[in-house]
């Protein structure tokens, strides 16, 4: 009964710290002006249509998004690569930190970025990008609709994203 307590006691400490970073992370002020809106992979249409929307409301002239090297996504199939304003990049390594590093190939410290994502994600984008990006970062959403075992498997993924982050830093 004593360890069945202690598993109950360690789930409910490991949710409290989970819930509010993976379900409910802060919402960000987000910028009037910002010099570039990154798409951070994968780069779904609910991510290009909120940079779209940002761009044509005047937040930022650049869209920067991260693509995998081939398969329907990739800059050679992404629709969206193909727009005068929009640069698409496959960082290395193909992760988180490593999209900081793309960034920064690009933007300085003096830059402004808004970074898009999905709920999951950004606590851990956030981490990562105060660690690994030069520029200002702020990281933005898309509406996310996932079912139990799809939270169930973020929580697992995210949960080792931040590990894997403290462990091996930026690239």
């Amino acid at each position: 009964m004593a360890i069945i307590a202690a598993l109950l006691g360690v789930v409910a400490v490991a949710a409290s710290i989970t819930v509010p970073a993976y379900v409910f992370p802060a919402a960000a002020q987000m910028p009037a002006r910002a010099d570039v809106i990154y798409v951070i992979g994968p780069p779904t249409a609910g991510r290009i249509a909120l940079a779209e929307q940002l761009r044509s409301d005047g937040v930022a002239d650049d869209i920067l998004i991260s693509v995998p090297t081939d398969g329907e996504q990739s800059a050679a199939k992404l629709a969206a690569c193909q727009r005068a304003y929009v640069s698409c990049v496959h960082p290395e390594p193909f992760t988180t930190a490593g999209e900081m590093s793309a960034m920064n190939e690009r933007y300085d410290a003096s830059a402004r970025a808004i970074v898009i994502t999905f709920t999951p994600h950004v606590s851990r984008t956030r981490f990562i990008a105060g660690r690994c990006a030069d520029a200002q970062v702020t990281v933005a959403a898309v509406p996310t609709s996932l079912d139990l075992g799809q939270w169930i498997y973020q929580f697992a993924y995210q949960t080792g994203g931040f590990a894997k982050a403290l462990i091996v830093g930026c690239p």
